[in-house]
């Protein structure tokens, strides 16, 4: 029996028991047993009813989270080389057609008929069974401990919004949001690319865990050339967007969640200023496999709370209090069976 959680619709999800996967799994196919999955606001916003995906009709109801995991193999289809039964994996949030010009040019996150695991079109790994493409899977090391590897995927996120605005290894970088996102951003910049990193945000206990990565407070008036906005705010991306030296880069990785916000584009373009979005994680993750391998960058170090599947909606009241000061993960290996 597979075992699971399913959001039915706005404000309204349950543990529910259903009948295991098929027997005839699809040529490309994986099962997966989930063993370790993080929360974030993503998850919240797919049980409130918030999601984009869900206001547009993009994504409907029922829905089972979960995209930052990892777990082991069960079973794979007949045409499935790259894993094997037993392999420990992590995967990939976004997971293009494969065959769409968009996906053939390595963009698949931009794919228009793409899934995103527990968000659009594909259940997530908040259950005792996940089935995805194989593509969208990546064996992790045996000695990587599961939290480390259950954040993977938002590091990766952060990994590639570093590599896409070019930040040369040494340079001095502001990063605004000390978040999951901000922080893993910290570690990339300070750990493997040795820079400089100063850090902003409004909550005095990220700070200090981000000055633990290796930032220290942004001064006040102070510019950078290069700057990462993380927080998903109008008042971060005002002080990112003031933060930036003349003919400096900023990217933004963080989503506001409204259609519209300010920004000063007399200054944008005096100063010559580049500014970039990024979304997702596309071709980046067997260097932020490496990084975490190798024990250069410990995401699972910013855990602070985990709990099991049965425990999920005190999970969810964490992240939503936003009073862990870190990340919530949630544990299945221990919860199966119960």
């Amino acid at each position: 029996m597979i075992r699971q959680l399913q959001v039915s619709s706005a404000g309204s999800a349950a543990l529910i028991r259903s009948g295991s996967q098929p027997a005839r799994l699809g040529a490309e196919e994986v099962v997966v047993a989930p063993e370790a999955v993080g929360i974030c606001a993503t998850d919240l916003e797919i049980l409130d009813g918030t999601l984009i995906y869900l206001r547009t009709g993009a994504s409907r109801y029922p829905v089972v989270p979960g995209h930052e995991w990892t777990g082991r193999v069960l079973a794979v289809g007949q045409e499935v080389a790259e894993v094997r039964p037993g392999d420990r994996v992590v995967g990939e949030c976004s997971i293009g057609c494969a065959v769409c010009g968009i996906c053939r040019a390595g963009a698949y996150h931009q794919c228009p008929s793409r899934r995103e695991t527990g968000i659009l079109g594909l259940d997530g790994a908040l259950s005792t069974e996940l089935r995805l493409p194989a593509r969208a899977t990546h064996v992790i090391a045996p000695h990587v401990d599961p939290l480390d590897a259950a954040l993977i995927e938002p590091l990766a996120v952060a990994y590639r919004a570093v590599r896409r605005a070019g930040i040369p290894p040494g340079e001095s970088v502001l990063v605004v949001g000390a978040g999951t996102i901000g922080a893993l951003a910290i570690a990339v910049l300070t750990r493997s690319l040795n820079c400089d990193v100063s850090v902003a945000d409004r909550r005095a206990d990220r700070v200090e865990r981000a000055t633990a990565l290796g930032a220290r407070p942004h001064d006040p008036g102070r510019t950078y050339v290069w700057v990462v906005e993380a927080t998903g705010s109008a008042g971060g991306l005002e002080l990112a967007h003031a933060s930036l030296s003349p003919g400096g880069t900023l990217v933004v990785v963080g989503l506001t969640g409204h259609e519209t916000v300010a920004m000063d584009v007399d200054a944008l373009v005096v100063n010559d200023h580049r500014l970039l979005g990024s979304l997702g994680s596309p071709g980046v993750w067997p260097d932020v496999i490496s990084l975490v391998e190798s024990g250069r960058v410990r995401p699972g170090s910013l855990v602070t709370d985990v709990f099991t599947l049965d425990e999920w909606e005190a999970a969810f009241e964490r992240v939503r209090g936003g009073s862990a000061g870190g990340k919530v993960v949630i544990r299945l290996d221990s919860a199966q069976g119960a």
